[in-house]
């Protein structure tokens, strides 16, 4: 007998996976039945998908809610349970940088017209068409004017074409570019949004994964067997049962690589985050983008690594002031880390912020939030 999400869901609360939480459950049972309803549609004739269009199709799901409150566990029950191939779960902001790099590519090869077949946000859609009956979004946020300005054209298309969408975001759609430029031209988008998805607020309880972390080790030095165990170990427990996969954050026309990402949590090694030559820039976009950040792999510092040296410094400055929590596995202890050299003073702050960040004080007060 094939399980239903319902029924992962309570196998997850057995096994103690996850504590039981009503509002959860609650939403689990809407995207169940959702779930059997677009399977139904999706099996009827195209032809009579045609004549009943809109009448016949499922709304979509707007799943929006504070963070750490379950909504990417619920997707990925959700995504990984329904009995469709055609189907795909994408970062929003990930997805947008694919659809302008497209739109890119077209226009460079026919040029800028949008007059009849010449439309570059509908080839945008009829490529996803192409491939996916089910678009699940993580994140749904606009800050963007480019993204702005072609959402409400390709949403509609993906809707009249009978694509289901499913998008979990922190904040409702009424208050999505919210500062935009020009946001009275955005608000048809709202309207065609909420005509075509439900919305749900998910008030559930603080994610307990979070509350794992009380009176938990944050920092694993020196670096060896035990304590990679330990740090791999806090990891799994704090994931759970939430997929792994490798993403990439936009950042004005380039892109941040994140190797592995689950949710809200990411896990970065030190060369990644401060060999690279990112910037703060780039630090607080991971920053926007994730809850708990593992680093590992923190090596002894010198003088001849200064470079790695100052974007450490940035990265833990950015983090902090940001309220972010930290697990991490170095080579030692914070005031051990660097040897000497230029920086040696300013790097006081950055030993006091990382050791300010084991404290339960600090992790209580982002907790309880």
């Amino acid at each position: 007998m094939n399980l239903t999400i319902s029924d992962k869901f309570e196998q997850l609360v057995k096994d103690k996976e996850i504590q039981f939480d009503q509002k959860q459950y609650e939403l689990i049972n809407i995207l169940a039945e959702k779930s059997e309803e677009f399977i139904a549609y999706t099996k009827q004739s195209l032809l009579k998908r045609i004549i009943n269009k809109k009448m016949n199709r499922p709304l979509g799901m707007y799943i929006y809610g504070q963070v750490g409150r379950g909504k990417s566990m619920i997707m990925d029950l959700f995504y990984n349970n329904i009995d469709i191939s055609q189907k795909r779960r994408v970062h929003f902001n990930e997805f947008m940088n694919e659809g302008h790099e497209q739109i890119f590519i077209w226009r460079k090869k026919n040029g800028v017209s949008r007059n009849g077949d010449s439309d570059p946000v509908l080839m945008v859609a009829k490529l996803i068409e192409k491939d996916c009956k089910l678009l699940c979004f993580d994140e749904f946020q606009v800050e963007d004017i480019a993204d702005a300005m072609i959402l409400g054209r390709l949403f509609k298309i993906l809707f009249e074409m009978g694509i289901l969408i499913i998008a979990t975001s922190n904040i409702h759609p009424r208050n999505l570019y919210s500062e935009g430029l020009n946001r009275d031209t955005f608000i048809p988008f709202i309207d065609k949004l909420e005509e075509n998805m439900e919305i749900y607020n998910l008030q559930a309880e603080k994610d307990y994964r979070i509350d794992r972390i009380k009176n938990k080790r944050v920092y694993f030095s020196p670096i060896n067997g035990q304590n990679k165990k330990n740090f791999h170990e806090a990891w799994q427990n704090l994931i759970g049962s939430i997929e792994v996969t490798s993403r990439s954050i936009p950042l004005k026309g380039r892109e941040i690589e994140v190797s592995v990402s689950a949710g809200k949590f990411a896990n970065f090694s030190f060369e990644e985050l401060c060999v690279k030559p990112l910037g703060v820039a780039d630090y607080l976009a991971i920053s926007n983008n994730y809850n708990i950040i593992f680093i590992s792999n923190v090596p002894k510092l010198d003088s001849k690594k200064r470079n790695e040296t100052k974007r450490f410094i940035n990265l833990i400055d950015t983090f902090y002031e940001n309220k972010k929590i930290l697990f991490i596995l170095a080579e030692t202890h914070p005031k051990d880390i660097l040897i000497g050299g230029k920086d040696a003073n300013i790097f006081q702050r950055t030993v006091s912020r990382l050791e300010e960040m084991q404290s339960s004080d600090y992790l209580d007060s982002i907790i309880s939030e």
